[in-house]
């Protein structure tokens, strides 16, 4: 969703299902490239793709961890959005952002393990439609100048 939306600087924490990988040459593909009639599926070479996702168990690409970690201590302002906070390492980033001065805004259904102790703000609802609100009031400030 964020790069359909024309974001180009996206962090996939937990990968995605977008793209597999051989697990013997490497080769990367789109998952609509790849034939799902057969399981598992397999790359020319024979190997097996997997998904470029990170199941329970695997480790976090170390890269995308010591980019969150940075950009979390850098930033001013966190939105935390539909998330249980209780899945490590992902929970600890507003845990930086707030360490680091940043104001963490929660936006979840329900409280977390974040609000009372690093949440500035819970705004309970559901993600999509809060979100919705909150970009109708931005554009509304921009379209008034106020």
């Amino acid at each position: 969703l964020h790069q359909k939306a024309g974001n180009r600087d996206v962090i996939e924490f937990h990968g995605n299902f977008a793209w597999h990988r051989c697990l013997d040459c490497e080769k990367r593909c789109e998952t609509a490239d790849i034939n799902l009639e057969h399981i598992p599926p397999r790359c020319e070479c024979g190997g097996i793709y997997r998904p470029e996702c990170v199941f329970f168990g695997e480790i976090i690409p170390p890269n995308h961890l010591m980019r969150s970690r940075q950009l979390s201590s850098d930033c001013d302002i966190m939105l935390v959005v539909g998330t249980s906070a209780v899945v490590q390492p992902a929970a600890l980033m507003p845990v930086i952002a707030k360490e680091s001065g940043a104001k963490v805004i929660e936006i979840n259904p329900e409280s977390t393990p974040l609000t009372d102790s690093t949440s500035d703000y819970l705004i309970k609802g559901n993600a999509g439609e809060v979100m919705s609100r909150i970009l109708n009031q931005l554009e509304h400030r921009i379209r008034t100048g106020g």
